[in-house]
């Protein structure tokens, strides 16, 4: 019983210090709660939205893939999107004892009334993969020769039975519309299902004779196979690989997600990192939050200490107030987050992987909102554990004391050198995680940040000597307002670092960002050297097919004013469960790899003997120049000798380039994908477009896909476009931080006012006039954000530089340093910022009442 009535005791002693202390302060102190409220808020926010809008993406695909998979164990995937052999389902059926059920599958694209529609193909045997395909299996009394020239539609693609369609030539009937459960459960819906030889015409993938009666088999894009029940898994993709012979690739059918997931992680990577750092940033608003606390609060503290509570009580309410901050923060920006994740999903249009269109809907990940939340309660925490350390030398004889005497105690010499030293190592880590290559260089951003921080606040002494030696050169006002900041180092650490943070993210961010848009533009030289592009798809995807009809070629060659039509291709490759970009180059072609790479490799791989690699792929592969790579096509296993890596733009796992007829000859491509068309200097480029635009309408790709034509310098817009469109987010986080820290500057400048308005009284009183009260207070504020505004140059320069390394890691691309000119500007801003800031108390100090102020205790 007086165990219980001990705790009892105890808890309600601890309620009356939460009631008395945090919870006085945090009513008395809205702007300052709220400071730290909106910071934590952002944070959480910018995290939920960056998980949820990139998980989106890789959530899609995996929904799409599961949902045509169903209970397959293994895929065998063609190579390229020309194919695999449809015997080789046969093989396996008849070499591979433990397959259960081996399904083919036709993955494309078909277009109607210029809207395109995923097409699915398969046999009688998809029912087995017990999937959401089970709803497209037409049964219901059809027919082998309904299924000829019949096909089945989702309930979302607006088509009604028995209506009649011509796709590419070839007429259909829809003999059903999909319904039953899981029919709108993929794509949406969306989607059109053709037995196996229909799709194989509708996607070019038939067989048939060529030249000299040679059969050509048909294709088919993958195998699906279940295993029997028992089976070891490994064992049967042994099995399976001995049957294929690296003519494809045998993998999990899961892997288009990891795919997914690299081809999105150099936007992801940036947004992540900023929000990394306004996480940070964040943390330190917090710690600032909390220290003017326990400046504000050292009397009640002092007194609450001589009445008998204990220290760790204290604190503990202390780090409990911070926990609520990060709780209530972060679980606001949850929902904010969502709503702006909706938001940017919504404006995303339907993507194509794999020749297969798919609609992107919003998947948010379990685990974002309690990342968000925790990363938010550990961040405020940790920072208000730094505060809450001065409460530990509270006595109770400091009751009798003022706030701001207390505040002028330097800090223990052992703490300085702890934080300095550890600061050091901090930032040296920084700049040793920044060179692992990939994805975990983006924590080097957020380490850096905390390293500055720490570095900092072991040179408060020094940053705020400065601030009173220059605040003195601001005659009276000024010599006195440097007597103020020296009984008040921590609010003027505070608050110059303030400036400082705002200008070190503004530099550091949008001048990385600006620096990759840079070097993209750079390492895509050649790209808008063509006057024309004439494509299987629109300036801002990479052009993979379908191949072109072969008649644009002949057609715009005779246009007047064309003088050269060079033809390319680029095909999308499986290396293993790496998705790779390989490019066909002829003699003559305007392409970045022919400008980056030596003259003798660019001749070497012309004649066919060897290969070029952007810098993701050959880290991607593990070789180097010089390296002898073994490549599996649809002929088999190829031996190539990589002659150059280079600087390209990070698509996938990485782009590389051949002689066009190795293209064509290893990867079962005889046709172009784009063509470059040169004209002649006097030409009338507007009827050249014009005249290329008609051939391009009357001569559609496979399925019906229309073909583009656009400029070289529209291709190389939409390039950098997209990087900067990437980068555009990024740049609004900064601004979003940078105007907290405004807010919070603001903040702090006026609590300075409140804090010593019993002094501004005396002042006042003793004949000080409102225009020298007025101008003390501008004084302070003009040295704080001269001194803030040079610390944020030294932290925004090696941020902006670490950043660069970040980039690079990340996308492997060269980013080239180089300032920017509008960093002046971000100085610049910040200092007025700072002094308009200072208005408001100044005003306010200045018309004081001096009854009020010096009766006020």
């Amino acid at each position: 019983m007086n165990r219980v009535r001990a705790v009892a005791g105890g808890v309600l002693a601890g309620l009356t210090r939460v009631r008395i202390l945090n919870l006085r302060e945090i009513r008395t102190h809205r702007l300052r709660v709220f400071t730290s409220l909106s910071v934590v808020l952002v944070s959480s926010a910018l995290l939920v939205a960056v998980l949820g809008t990139y998980g989106s993406f890789t959530e899609s695909v995996r929904d799409f893939n599961a949902a045509i998979s169903g209970t397959a164990d293994v895929e065998v995937a063609a190579i390229t999107d020309s194919g695999i052999d449809d015997s080789l389902a046969g093989r396996i059926r008849a070499e591979v004892p433990d397959a259960k059920a081996v399904v083919p599958m036709i993955r494309g694209a078909v277009t109607v009334d210029g809207r395109p529609i995923p097409l699915l193909g398969s046999d009688f045997r998809v029912t087995a993969l017990s999937g959401d395909l089970r709803s497209m299996q037409g049964g219901t009394g059809l027919s082998l020769d309904d299924l000829a020239d019949g096909v089945i539609v989702g309930p979302n693609t607006g088509f009604r039975e028995g209506q009649r369609l011509s796709i590419d030539g070839i007429d259909l009937r829809v003999l059903q519309v999909a319904t039953g459960e899981g029919a709108d459960r993929l794509n949406g819906g969306t989607y059109m299902f053709a037995y196996l030889d229909l799709a194989q015409r509708l996607t070019g993938k038939e067989g048939g004779l060529g030249n000299g009666d040679v059969v050509f088999p048909g294709k088919v894009d993958s195998i699906f196979i279940v295993a029997k029940p028992g089976v070891d898994i490994a064992s049967l993709r042994t099995q399976i690989s001995d049957v294929v012979g690296g003519r494809a690739v045998v993998v999990d059918p899961d892997f288009r997600t990891r795919q997914a997931e690299v081809a999105t992680s150099v936007t992801r990577d940036a947004t992540l990192l900023v929000s990394l750092i306004s996480l940070v940033i964040a943390a330190f608003l917090v710690f600032n939050t909390m220290n003017m606390a326990v400046a504000s609060r050292r009397q009640s503290l002092a007194m609450v200490r001589a009445l008998g509570a204990h220290r760790r009580n204290l604190v503990g309410d202390m780090l409990g107030e911070a926990a609520l901050f990060g709780l209530i923060g972060g679980g606001i920006g949850v929902p904010i987050g969502i709503l702006a994740g909706r938001w940017a999903v919504s404006t995303v249009p339907p993507v194509t992987r794999d020749a297969v269109t798919m609609k992107i809907a919003y998947h948010l990940p379990a685990y974002a909102p309690v990342v968000a939340v925790v990363a938010c309660v550990i961040a405020c925490v940790g920072a208000t554990s730094l505060a809450a350390r001065s409460v530990f030398s509270v006595s109770p004889v400091e009751a009798m004391s003022p706030g701001e005497v207390a505040d002028s105690v330097p800090r223990r010499r052992v703490v300085v050198w702890s934080a300095g030293i550890v600061g050091v190592l901090t930032v040296i880590a920084a700049w040793i995680v920044v060179t692992v290559p990939g994805r975990p260089a983006i924590v080097a951003g957020a380490v850096y940040a905390v390293g500055a921080l720490l570095i900092c606040f072991a040179l408060t002494r020094p940053l705020v000597a400065a601030v009173v030696r220059l605040a003195q050169l601001f005659g009276g006002p000024g010599r006195l307002a440097s007597v103020n900041t020296q009984r008040a180092p921590r609010r003027a650490w505070a608050t110059l670092m303030t400036v400082a943070v705002a200008i070190a993210v503004g530099m550091g961010t949008s001048g990385a960002l600006d620096n990759l848009v840079s070097s993209i533009s750079s390492s895509l030289d050649g790209l808008g050297d063509p006057d024309f592009y004439i494509s299987s798809q629109s300036k801002d995807q990479v052009p993979l097919g379908p191949e072109l009809p072969p008649e644009i070629y002949h057609e715009a060659r005779e246009v007047p004013g064309v003088t050269d039509v060079v033809v390319g291709q680029w095909a999308n490759v499986n290396a293993g469960a790496d998705r790779i970009l390989l490019q066909g180059l002829v003699p003559g072609s305007r392409a970045p790899f022919m400008r980056k790479a030596s003259p003798e490799a660019v001749r070497q791989v012309l004649d066919g003997n060897g290969i070029l690699l952007s810098n993701v792929l050959a880290r991607t592969l593990g070789v180097e120049t010089g390296d002898t790579l073994r490549l599996a096509s649809p002929t088999g296993y190829h031996d190539v000798i990589v002659r150059d890596i280079v600087d390209y733009v990070s698509i996938d796992s990485g782009t590389g380039a051949v002689s066009n007829a190795l293209l064509s000859r290893w990867f079962d491509r005889s046709g172009a994908t784009y063509l470059q068309v040169i004209t002649a200097p006097d030409a009338d480029t507007t009827a050249v477009r014009a005249a290329l635009e008609r051939i391009a309408v009357e001569n559609p790709s496979q399925g019906g896909s229309p073909v583009y034509v656009y400029s070289g310098a529209e291709a190389l817009a939409a390039t950098r476009g997209q990087a900067e469109q990437s980068g555009a987010f990024t740049v609004a986080i900064q601004w979003i931080v940078s105007v907290a820290a405004a807010i919070a500057l603001l903040n702090t400048l006026l609590l300075s006012v409140i804090e010593r308005r019993r002094e501004l009284g005396v002042l006042r009183a003793m004949g000080a006039s409102r225009r020298f009260v007025s101008r003390m207070v501008l004084a302070e504020a003009g040295a704080v954000a001269v001194v803030g505004a040079l610390t944020g140059l030294v932290i925004g320069a090696i941020l902006h530089v670490l950043s660069d390394e970040i980039l690079a890691a990340t996308t492997s691309i060269d980013v080239a340093y180089s300032p920017r000119p509008i960093t002046i500007v971000f100085v610049a801003a910040s200092v007025v910022l700072c002094l308009v800031g200072a208005v408001v108390p100044a005003r306010r100090a200045a018309r004081m009442n001096i009854t009020e102020a010096i009766a006020n205790e």
